[in-house]
């Protein structure tokens, strides 16, 4: 009768398991400066909720007479420019506040850093440069990139008219 070879003194070694997502740590520098957008934003937005709330809260006090004062003339502080003024800049803090709030969040849940970093994400994404392969110059600009494109549609309608070749009257 034979025997069974031995089985191994040692089962064979399992690779690491793999993590599904590597990311960088909440703590490292480059997260911080992410986060610190948002807290900007939101300290911003704070300070603004607070501004603008004290400039309501005074604007009734203005507005409301004292139990023995003559309602002959209620409104003889009422500047509808001054009034017109603090509401839009009030308006704009908020915007601008809570839009960079949204931007530190957007930046921190997406992990970019910077705007070129942004721009190279998208352009990934879209596939942006098998567009450009055959060497042309990317276009930098706004202008530059409507120029190429007006160009591009000269070209095609040239090559239509190219194939389709002369007409001849019937």
């Amino acid at each position: 009768m034979t025997r069974s070879p031995a089985p191994p003194s040692s089962p064979p070694a399992r690779p690491p398991p793999e993590s599904a997502y590597e990311s960088t740590p909440i703590t490292s520098a480059r997260s911080l400066r992410q986060l610190s957008v948002f807290f900007f934003g939101a300290t911003c937005f704070l300070a603004s909720t607070a501004i603008t709330r004290r400039a309501i809260y005074k604007r009734h006090l203005r507005l409301k007479p004292s139990f023995y004062a003559p309602n002959t003339n209620p409104h003889e502080y009422f500047s509808p420019l001054h009034d017109a003024l603090q509401a839009l800049n009030m308006a704009t803090i908020n915007c601008v506040s809570l839009g960079t709030m949204g931007l530190g969040g957007t930046m921190w849940a997406f992990d970019i850093a910077n705007v070129k970093e942004a721009q190279a994400r998208l352009r990934g994404r879209l596939n942006y440069d098998t567009i450009y392969q055959n060497g042309e110059a990317v276009p930098e600009s706004i202008l530059d990139l409507l120029v190429a494109s007006q160009e591009t549609v000269i070209e095609e309608e040239e090559s239509k008219n190219d194939t389709n070749g002369p007409e001849t009257p019937r």
